[in-house]
């Protein structure tokens, strides 16, 4: 989220590189479009945020 709405500091950075390197260990991956239909089939959600205004599951 943080990256989305503004530049990261130092330790945002850190903390940021710490999750992306233990979901890399277990080889989770990042894939797919903001706004892009999802796929059970090929999507594995690693969270799930309902949204009132949402008419459809996205990426």
């Amino acid at each position: 989220r943080i990256r989305e709405h503004s530049e990261m500091d130092d330790s945002f950075k850190a903390v940021a590189a710490k999750i992306d390197k233990a979901f890399e260990k277990f080889g989770v991956e990042k894939f797919g479009e903001k706004g892009e239909d999802f796929d059970p089939t090929k999507h594995e959600a690693i969270l799930h945020k309902p949204d009132a205004d949402a008419d459809k599951e996205t990426v």
